[in-house]
């Protein structure tokens, strides 16, 4: 299932890859979310893993605009038919010029979060995939990096990765 309110590029991925099916729905709007959650739990299938995108912008202190607590709930309602839910969190950068360090440094802190973070939603697993500066959104890399962060993204959801929780994945150059 693929939630966005750009019909356009919704139709656009689903016609790319014919096992997503797009729904419209407002990018942080809750009640909307949670209504298309429990449609697809019930006319669907049970829900594995969610992925949210986010730019750096959005992000608040290392508070996601829409957070563990909310899908935490989510999970809690679906009667019990989910496990373990994984959630992963992919960050891309701003249209700017220092968006490269700033991740960076936002991925130092998801890391040192995640080795502090004593607020562990139970049946929740989250982990953080931060995609780095133009080079790797924008020209010729881009292609490699998507690849290679929708296979992270794959992997993470499924139960092979059942160890892999609060980690950060940086996709960029550490090195200047």
């Amino acid at each position: 299932m693929y939630l966005a309110d750009n019909e356009q590029d919704g139709y656009a991925i689903a016609a790319d890859e014919p096992r997503v099916r797009y729904r419209h729905c407002l990018p942080f709007n809750r009640p909307m979310i949670a209504d298309e959650f429990d449609w697809a739990t019930s006319n669907v299938a049970p829900v594995d893993g969610l992925v949210v995108l986010v730019s750096e912008s959005t992000i608040d202190q290392l508070k996601m605009p829409l957070d563990e607590t909310f899908f935490a709930s989510l999970k809690a309602n679906a009667s019990g038919t989910i496990d373990e839910l994984t959630l992963t969190y992919v960050i891309v950068p701003d249209k700017c010029e220092d968006a490269s360090d700033s991740l960076k440094a936002l991925h130092l802190k998801l890391c040192q979060l995640a080795h502090s973070n004593k607020t562990v939603h139970k049946g929740l697993k989250v982990n953080h995939v931060v995609i780095g500066g133009d080079q790797y959104t924008q020209g010729p890399k881009c292609a490699d990096v998507a690849t290679d962060a929708s296979d992270l993204i794959h992997y993470l959801c499924s139960e092979h990765a059942k160890a892999v929780r609060h980690q950060a994945f940086y996709f960029g150059d550490l090195i200047d």
